[in-house]
């Protein structure tokens, strides 16, 4: 599976020249960045939906099925950050402005959005460490595929499968490295230069950055959001399945299947997100100087 990860992210810069139109000479510099990070976003998409049909059907175990939404989710964030790398608007003339401004990451992320999306990884990076901590090893002594219980001093038994460390390491390795490039974007759409027009002048692109951080939480919101319902309805199934569990698993099992409604609701934000971030600003205004 790592190597079907690494040859996709080495064919996503031929599938966005692939996917490329003839660029329109004189431009405005907003629809030459718009164009742009589309162009790449789709073609992370288009790369993200193939790798993760590929993933579904490595392993036997369900390994691939659990670990294909968060790879879907990170060859978008890839895309997105290969847009904002190839955005590059130079003015046709030699006169230039300059500007002195604070931009921060604060000012482009949709706030709510956002806060829901970093809820949804926590809950995550919680819920696998729970699991983590309490998975045995099968029968086979695959480690952390079962949870095992006890049912007095002689009766016990055990449930499988379990999102013990044998599937969530793979998949928080897989998260944390979403986590890590979509970083990188944020701080690539933060920091880039703004555009000028063919006379020299900085044109506000807020608008344009706006639509491409919320790209990035979408992308992250289905990057975490996907394995968090699978993850919740594996774990409530395993402490039901118990016949002498204790009052506070069923209570747990519970909280989990009633979670699952607002995780559900993110995803379908996140998704919405990722294809579609927004309006985008017609005729930007220039900054001045």
């Amino acid at each position: 599976m790592p190597v079907t990860v690494i040859l996709g992210l080495l064919l996503l810069p031929l599938l966005g020249v692939a996917l490329a139109g003839p660029s329109a000479t004189g431009e405005p510099a907003t629809e030459h960045i718009r164009r742009t990070t589309r162009r790449w976003r789709w073609s992370g998409l288009i790369l993200g939906a193939a790798v993760a049909a590929v993933a579904a059907g490595q392993d036997p175990l369900g390994r691939g099925v659990l670990l294909a939404a968060p790879l879907f989710g990170l060859c978008v964030l890839a895309g997105v950050v290969a847009g904002e790398s190839r955005v590059v608007v130079r003015p046709a003339g030699t006169a230039r402005q300059a500007t002195l401004e604070t931009r921060q990451v604060r000012h482009y992320l949709p706030r709510r959005p956002f806060r829901a999306v970093a809820a949804a990884g926590g809950a995550l990076a919680i819920l696998l460490t729970a699991t983590t901590t309490a998975g045995s090893a099968d029968d086979l002594g695959r480690a952390g595929r079962t949870l095992a219980y006890r049912c007095g001093e002689f009766a016990g038994g055990s449930h499988g499968p379990w999102a013990g460390s044998f599937y969530s390491l793979p998949l928080a390795l897989v998260v944390g490295l979403g986590v890590l490039i979509a970083a990188l974007a944020m701080h690539r759409l933060v920091g880039r230069p703004r555009p000028h027009t063919s006379a020299g002048d900085l044109v506000r692109d807020d608008a344009e950055r706006r639509r491409s951080a919320t790209a990035v939480t979408g992308a992250c919101g289905v990057l975490v959001t996907i394995p968090l319902i699978g993850i919740s309805l594996l774990t409530a199934a395993g402490l039901l399945a118990s016949p002498c569990r204790p009052t506070w698993w069923t209570a747990a099992a519970w909280v989990l299947f009633l979670l699952i409604p607002a995780w559900t609701a993110l995803l379908g934000w996140s998704a919405v997100a990722v294809l579609d971030p927004g309006p985008r600003a017609d005729r930007p205004a220039p900054v001045p100087a």
